[in-house]
């Protein structure tokens, strides 16, 4: 019987498609980073610790993650990680007390405070050519925006 690295790429159950992690969105996430600290975990323990409403929703992202090779059974019955991939996919996040939240926060906070600042500043003075680098720094923030919120949902579910 070969070994999980001896698999050819067409028969590698991980995406070689460049996606690599990426296809692990929501729960799915928060189900293997779970078993990434606490294995080997049983269907309850991950049911009970994610507060999932009900054992069969445990068990949906539990066998998808083993379907696609993030996850494996234990002869005991309980799920362990079969592959490492939690650098893939906390790339881009930084814990900030127990929460993971997109490094586009910070960034995005930050340029919100400076938009907020210079529309301070000049709200007083009549309109100019500054105006409108202002509405293109505008869009820039929501589009930054945007991408946050983006990349929080696909941590949180």
């Amino acid at each position: 019987m070969r070994g999980f690295c001896e698999l050819t790429e067409s028969e590698h159950p991980i995406s070689t498609d460049g996606r690599g992690a990426a296809a692990i969105k929501g729960n799915a996430v928060r189900v293997y980073l779970f078993v990434l600290k606490n294995a080997p975990c049983e269907l309850r323990d991950v049911q009970h610790a994610l507060n999932l409403s009900t054992p069969s929703l445990a068990f949906y992202h539990l066998s998808k993650l083993v379907e696609s090779g993030y996850l494996k059974r234990t002869d005991d019955g309980r799920y362990a990680t079969a592959v490492d991939v939690s650098a893939d996919l906390l790339d881009g996040y930084v814990k900030f007390g127990r929460q993971m939240v997109p490094q586009l926060l910070i960034v995005t906070i930050i340029f919100t405070a400076i938009l907020a600042y210079y529309v301070y500043l000049v709200w007083r003075l009549p309109l100019d050519t500054d105006d409108i680098v202002t509405i293109v720094y505008s869009f820039s923030i929501i589009v930054l925006w945007y991408e946050t919120i983006k990349a929080w949902r696909k941590m949180s579910g």
